[in-house]
C-alpha cells in the first residue's frame, strides 16, 4: 500500500511539497540562466578569437607582400607597424570581450560602480599600473621615432639580438643562440642599432717587441688587402692599417680597420685574422701569446737524433 502525500496546503506535508516544488523549479531556472550565460560568454570569446585570427592573417598577408617591401627599410617599417597593430588590437578585443562577459553575468554595472566609488582603490590601482603605462607609452615613442624595426640587430643594455616582434608593452629579441628575450619597453634606456648605416671591422695582431715593426705592418696590410679583394661585396671602403695602436705586456699591436656593410663586420674580422695567420706563417713572423714564448710559424722541425 503506497503512502500518499496530502496536497492540502494547510497541512505540514502539503506545505513541504509546495516549497520543494518551488525550489526545484527555481533551481531549474537558475541552471538554465547559468547555461545560457556560459554559452553567451563562450560565443563572445570565440568571436574575439575568430576576429583576431582574421587580423593575424591580414597582417601576415601585408608582411609577405612585395608591394610593401620594395626596399629593406620599407619592409622593416611595415613589419614593425603590423606587429604593433596586432598587439594593440589583441588587448582591445579581449578587453571588450571581458566587458561584454561581465555584462552577460549581470555584474558589469556593479564593477563600474565599485571602480568609480572606490577612490582609495583607484589610487592604488593607478600606482600599480605605472609600469604598465610606462611600457605602453615608451613602446609608442619607440615606434614613432623609428629607433629600430623588426629585423634589426640591436643591443639593449646587456642584451642583444634580432628584433623578432614589437608589441604594445614588450619587445621580442632573438639571439644568435636561438633564445628569445622579452624586454619591457619601459626598461629600454639605451639602444645600439647595428643595422643602420655602416659598421667598422677592426682586427688586431700582437707580435713580440723584438719583431721589426715595418715587416709586421707590411704583412698585416698585405693580408687585409688580399681578403678585401676576395670579398669586395662586404666592403664600403678598402681596409687601412692604423699602424701600431697599443703596447702590451707581451708585445705591441698592429690594427687593421675597414668600413663595411651593416652586420658584416664580424665575418670580416674573422677573415682578417685568418689571412694574418697565413701571411705571418709564410713570412716567419712570430706572434705574441699570453703565457707562451713567441711562436714562430712554421714551427721549427725537431732536432735529428744522432746516428748510433
Amino acid at each position: 500500500m503506497l503512502l500518499s502525500i496530502p496536497q492540502d496546503g494547510n497541512n505540514f506535508w502539503g506545505q513541504l511539497h509546495q516549497h520543494f516544488s518551488a525550489a526545484v523549479q527555481g533551481a531549474g531556472v537558475l541552471l538554465a540562466d547559468l547555461l545560457w550565460s556560459g554559452l553567451c560568454i563562450v560565443l563572445i570569446f570565440a568571436a574575439a578569437r575568430l576576429l583576431l585570427n582574421l587580423i593575424s592573417r591580414g597582417t601576415s598577408r601585408v608582411m609577405a607582400s612585395q608591394r610593401y617591401h620594395k626596399s629593406d627599410t620599407q619592409g622593416k617599417r611595415t613589419d614593425t607597424v603590423m606587429t604593433l597593430i596586432r598587439s594593440i588590437l589583441r588587448y582591445t578585443i579581449y578587453g571588450i570581450a571581458l566587458i561584454l562577459s561581465l555584462s552577460v553575468l549581470g555584474i558589469g554595472d556593479t564593477v563600474n560602480k565599485l571602480i568609480v566609488t572606490a577612490g582609495i582603490g583607484s589610487v592604488a590601482i593607478g600606482f600599480g599600473a605605472q609600469s604598465l603605462v610606462k611600457d605602453v607609452v615608451t613602446g609608442l615613442f619607440l615606434m614613432f621615432e623609428n629607433q629600430f624595426s623588426v629585423g634589426d640587430y640591436i643591443k639593449v643594455d646587456e642584451q642583444e639580438g634580432y628584433v623578432e616582434a614589437t608589441a604594445m608593452r614588450v619587445t621580442y629579441l632573438r639571439t644568435f643562440g636561438g633564445e628569445q628575450i622579452i624586454i619591457p619597453n619601459g626598461s629600454i634606456n639605451r639602444v645600439i642599432n647595428y643595422t643602420r648605416g655602416s659598421s667598422m671591422a677592426i682586427a688586431t695582431v700582437t707580435v713580440p717587441y723584438s719583431t721589426d715593426c715595418d715587416q709586421v705592418i707590411e704583412a698585416a696590410t698585405t693580408a687585409a688587402q688580399r681578403y678585401y679583394e676576395q670579398n669586395p661585396e662586404n666592403f664600403l671602403a678598402p681596409p687601412e692599417c692604423r699602424n701600431i695602436t697599443a703596447f702590451g705586456e707581451y708585445g705591441y699591436q698592429v690594427t687593421i680597420a675597414a668600413k663595411v656593410r651593416p652586420l658584416t663586420h664580424w665575418g670580416c674580422e674573422r677573415g682578417f685574422r685568418r689571412e694574418f695567420l697565413h701571411e705571418f706563417a709564410a713570412r716567419g713572423i712570430p706572434l705574441a701569446v699570453r703565457g707562451f714564448p713567441p711562436a714562430v710559424y712554421p714551427p721549427e722541425p725537431p732536432p735529428e737524433k744522432p746516428a748510433e
